[in-house]
Parts: structure tokens; C-alpha cells; sequence
């Protein structure tokens, strides 16, 4: 069971995982946002789950997916380009 955190330690919390989402990379993000959009009332079924780990391996082949893995093994700061 989740515990309620004190005002602090929720704005802390909070921030914490705000900071983690914005250090992800912009077209993923939106592709995330795109998926949680389209997924309500499906059925978790194969043809979903297919769905899901198609987008999943499409944006991890892109331009973005490369550099984030890139940088993870050059132990160095992604260069996310802007959103156009």
C-alpha cells in the first residue's frame, strides 16, 4: 500500500520525478502520450500487446533511441534535438 506523504516530502517527490521526465527525450515522450491516448477501453489482448511493443521498437530504432543509447554507453549528456 502506497503511504501519504507530508506537503514536503510530496513537493520533493514530485519534483524528483518531474526532473526524470524531463531528461527523457522529446519524440518518445510525445510517443508515449500518443499511446496512453489510444489504449483506453482495449482489451489487454495480443493484438495490443503487438500494438504496444511495435511503437515501442520503432522509437527505439529512431533517431532519438540511438542517441540515448549512444550517450548511455559514451557516458555522456544526451543531445536531444528540439521538436520541430
Amino acid at each position: 500500500m502506497v503511504q501519504p506523504l507530508p506537503g514536503a516530502e510530496l513537493d520533493d517527490a514530485v519534483n524528483r520525478m518531474l526532473g526524470a521526465l524531463l531528461q527523457g527525450a522529446p519524440g518518445a515522450m510525445s510517443e508515449t502520450k500518443r499511446l496512453l491516448r489510444d489504449i483506453p477501453g482495449r482489451p489487454i489482448d495480443d493484438a495490443l500487446i503487438r500494438d504496444t511493443a511495435q511503437r515501442i521498437a520503432q522509437t527505439r530504432a529512431g533517431e532519438e533511441g540511438r542517441e540515448g543509447i549512444a550517450s548511455f554507453l559514451e557516458k555522456r549528456a544526451r543531445r536531444w534535438r528540439p521538436q520541430e
